[in-house]
C-alpha cells in the first residue's frame, strides 16, 4: 500500500425515501439537483473546463500537510457548470486544470463531489455529469490526477446498475481504488472500473449514505431502511462486503432502552476491528428532536458509543461525516443548531466535543465532511464553501479559494 486510504463521503439527504419527520443532511455541494439515473455512457467528447466563475470545494483528499486536493464546480460561462480543482500546498489552494464532459458548443452541467489520494501522483475525483435540458439523464464522471494532469476516465457500464452520479471514493494503490453510488460499489483494477455485486440492502425504502475500505476483502456500506409497511419507522443498516459477498450486519437501534428511530450517515475505518459509523436517533417526541449517534464495530458486533450533542439551542443535534486514524484517534462532524459546527475527538476512551473558530458566521453551521490520514492534519469541510483545518489545539477556518 503507497498511503492510507482516502475516502471522502458526501451525505445524501434520506427524507424522500423515509418519509415526512425525518431529518436531512445536505449533500457538502449544496444540494445539486439530479434529475433521471442512466447507465453511463462512454464519453464522447470532453474539453478543459473554463476558468473562473462562482463555485468552490465541495470535497477534500489529503495526503500531508502539503498536499491535498479540493473538488467540486464552478459556474464560469452563462451556461453550463464545470468541475473544479484546486491543490494545497501547505499554504494556499491552486486552481490546476481539469477536463469535463461536452464541448464548447454543447456544455453541461458537471460536478465532483469526493476525492480520494493514494500518492501524490495517484488521485481519484468522483462525481456526476448531464446534458442541459429538461429531464436529463445523469452519467458518473470519474476523473485521474496522474502526477501531470487529470484526465477522464470511463464509467463501468452494468445492465444491472444505473447511477445518478457517484459520491464517495476510496483509494490503496495504483491498481485498487473503489467508488461508491445509492445503488453499489465499483473496483478500479488498474486497467478499468468494474461493477461488484450489488448489495443485497438495495432498492425502495433503503437508503445508502457511505463506505469504508479497509482492503480489498473488507469493505463497509451503511445507511438506513424504511420498515415495510411504515410510514416513518426507519432503522440503521450496515452490510459488508468479504471479497465475494455481501452480508447484512445486524446493527443497534436501542437507544436508553427503548427502540428508536435512527440513520447511519458515514462510516470510516482503519481497521478490521475498528470501524465507527455516525448518524443520529430520534431522541424526542417529534421528528426533528435528534441526539447524535455513533456506533463501533471491534471486530465482532456493532455497540453503540455514548456520544455529545454539543451546547445547543434545539434539539437537533446529528453528525454527519467520520474519519477513524487508528483506535485511539477519531474524527466526527456535524451539526447542533448552535453557533459553530459540532466537531467530536475520540481519543481511545471517550468521545468529546472540541472547540472551533469561524471567522464569518453561516446561518447554519454544519460540517458534512471530515477527511485525514494523519492525526495532525485534519480537514472539515461544510457549506457555504466553508473549510475549517486543525492546528493541534484547535479548529480554525480557512480562506476559500477562488476558482
Amino acid at each position: 500500500m503507497r498511503g492510507r486510504i482516502g475516502l471522502a463521503a458526501a451525505v445524501t439527504a434520506v427524507a424522500a425515501v423515509l418519509g415526512a419527520g425525518c431529518g436531512t443532511a445536505s449533500p457538502a455541494g449544496g444540494g445539486h439537483s439530479r434529475a433521471s439515473r442512466a447507465p453511463s455512457p462512454a464519453v464522447t467528447g470532453t474539453m478543459v473546463a473554463p476558468a473562473g466563475g462562482a463555485g468552490g470545494i465541495d470535497a477534500i483528499a489529503t495526503l500531508s500537510e502539503s498536499d491535498a486536493w479540493g473538488v467540486g464546480s464552478h459556474t464560469p460561462l452563462p451556461k453550463g457548470t464545470y468541475p473544479l480543482t484546486e491543490h494545497w500546498d501547505g499554504k494556499r489552494w491552486t486552481a490546476v486544470p481539469c477536463p469535463s464532459p461536452g464541448s464548447p458548443a454543447e456544455p453541461v452541467r458537471s460536478y465532483l463531489e469526493a476525492a480520494a489520494m493514494d500518492a501524490p501522483d495517484d488521485a481519484w475525483a468522483v462525481g456526476y455529469w448531464s446534458p442541459i435540458e429538461h429531464a436529463a439523464p445523469v452519467y458518473s464522471l470519474i476523473e485521474h490526477w496522474n502526477g501531470a494532469k487529470w484526465s477522464i476516465v470511463p464509467a463501468p457500464h452494468s445492465p444491472g446498475h444505473t447511477t445518478g452520479g457517484l459520491s464517495a471514493v476510496a483509494a490503496i494503490s495504483p491498481t485498487a481504488a473503489w467508488a461508491f453510488e445509492g445503488g453499489g460499489v465499483m473496483r478500479w483494477d488498474g486497467t478499468r472500473w468494474r461493477y461488484l455485486p450489488r448489495p443485497p440492502g438495495t432498492g425502495p425504502g433503503t437508503d445508502l449514505t457511505g463506505m469504508a475500505v479497509i482492503s480489498a476483502h473488507d469493505i463497509w456500506v451503511i445507511g438506513t431502511r424504511l420498515l415495510p409497511h411504515t410510514v416513518a419507522t426507519f432503522r440503521t443498516l450496515a452490510e459488508h462486503w468479504d471479497g465475494s459477498k455481501w452480508t447484512i450486519v445486524p446493527t443497534p437501534n436501542a437507544f436508553k432502552d427503548r427502540t428508536r428511530n435512527s440513520v447511519l450517515s458515514a462510516v470510516s475505518g482503519s481497521s478490521s476491528g475498528n470501524v465507527w459509523a455516525v448518524g443520529w436517533y430520534q431522541s424526542g417526541p417529534t421528528g426533528l428532536d435528534h441526539s447524535t449517534l455513533v456506533e463501533h464495530w471491534d471486530g465482532t458486533r456493532w455497540q453503540v458509543q455514548p456520544s455529545p450533542d454539543g451546547p445547543r439551542s434545539r434539539a437537533d443535534s446529528q453528525l454527519f461525516a467520520v474519519a477513524a486514524l487508528s483506535r485511539t484517534s477519531a474524527w466526527a462532524t456535524g451539526s447542533n443548531e448552535g453557533p459553530v459546527p459540532l466537531i467530536e475527538h475520540w481519543d481511545g476512551v471517550r468521545w468529546t466535543a472540541m472547540p472551533s473558530r469561524l471567522q464569518s458566521h453561516p446561518s447554519t453551521p454544519a460540517l458534512y465532511q471530515v477527511v485525514a490520514v494523519d492525526p495532525r492534519y485534519p480537514w472539515a469541510l461544510g457549506p457555504p464553501q466553508l473549510i475549517e483545518k486543525w492546528n493541534g489545539t484547535t479548529w480554525q477556518q480557512v480562506p476559500n479559494p477562488n476558482p
